[in-house]
C-alpha cells in the first residue's frame, strides 16, 4: 500500500525512493498519456478526408498514409480535427495532407499520403499505324492507374470503333478520345446520292459533294443534272438528303 505523503518511512531512504517509483510514477506516466493526441486518430482523419475528394472514375481510391513519428507528442486536441491539402495541391498520387488542432494549444502536422485510382482502359491489342481505321481487335481493356497517366483515356469500344487513328501506338499504349478522328462519310468529289422527300415519295438524283463531311453534317452537292448546288445532311455512306 503507498504511503501519504510526510508519513516516516522506517525503512529507509531507499524504501521511500522505491515506494514512490512503485506508487506515484505509473499515476504520472497515465496521466500524461491522457494528455497527448492519438497519432491514429490523426492517421484517421487524413484516411477520412482523402476518401471523400471529389475524383474521376467509379471506384474508390486506394490509399496508403506514411506512418508518423511515433516519437511525436502533441497535446490531445479537445475540438473535432480540421483536415486540408496546401492550396493548389493534386488529389492523387504522391501527396501531403494537413491536419490540425484549431483548439488551444493548436498545433499542425502533415500526413503522407499515396492515392491512386484504377480504372478499366482501352489500349492498343498490337502496334498500329498512323491513319489505321479502327476495329475491335485492334484495342482491349486493362486495368491501369490513372494517377500514372499523361493525358485523358478511352473507356467505352463503340467511340473508337470505325475512327481513325491520328498518329501510330505501340502496342499497350493508352488511346485516348482525342488520338482519333472520325472517318468522312463524304468526301470532296465524290458522286453522291442526293434524296429528296417530299409527301411520302423519295427522289433521288446523283450530285457532286464539295466538300467532306462526317454523318449527321451539313454538305454542299452540286446536282448533276441540274447543276444547282443544294445542302443536305450526310444520313450514310455517299447518302445526302435535302431538307433534313
Amino acid at each position: 500500500m503507498c504511503r501519504k505523503p510526510g508519513h516516516r518511512v522506517k525503512a529507509g531512504h531507499w524504501l521511500y525512493r522505491l515506494l514512490l517509483v512503485c506508487c506515484g510514477i505509473p499515476a504520472l506516466a497515465w496521466a500524461a498519456e491522457e494528455a497527448i493526441q492519438p497519432l491514429e486518430g490523426i492517421r484517421q482523419a487524413a484516411q477520412q478526408f482523402l476518401l471523400a475528394q471529389p475524383r474521376a472514375g467509379k471506384e474508390s481510391p486506394e490509399i496508403q498514409l506514411t506512418d508518423l513519428d511515433p516519437r511525436l507528442r502533441l497535446p490531445k486536441c479537445t475540438v473535432p480535427l480540421e483536415v486540408f491539402l496546401p492550396s493548389g495541391a493534386p488529389t492523387t498520387g504522391n501527396l501531403s495532407v494537413g491536419v490540425r488542432c484549431p483548439g488551444r494549444p493548436s498545433w499542425t502536422v502533415y500526413q503522407r499520403a499515396s492515392v491512386r485510382i484504377f480504372s478499366d482502359v482501352l489500349v492498343a491489342s498490337r502496334f498500329l499505324a498512323s491513319g489505321t481505321i479502327l476495329g475491335r481487335a485492334d484495342f482491349r481493356i486493362e486495368r491501369r492507374d490513372l494517377t500514372t497517366l499523361a493525358g485523358s483515356y478511352e473507356t467505352v469500344p463503340d467511340h473508337l470503333l470505325g475512327k481513325r487513328l491520328r498518329s501510330a501506338f505501340v502496342a499497350g499504349a493508352v488511346i485516348s478520345p482525342h488520338a482519333v478522328k472520325t472517318v468522312p462519310l463524304v468526301r470532296q468529289g465524290e458522286t453522291v446520292t442526293l434524296v429528296v422527300r417530299q409527301g411520302g415519295m423519295e427522289v433521288s438524283s446523283s450530285g457532286t459533294a464539295l466538300s467532306d463531311a462526317e454523318l449527321g453534317q451539313r454538305v454542299r452537292v452540286r446536282n448533276e443534272g441540274s447543276k444547282r448546288v443544294v445542302e443536305g445532311t450526310v444520313t450514310a455512306q455517299r447518302r445526302v438528303e435535302v431538307g433534313r
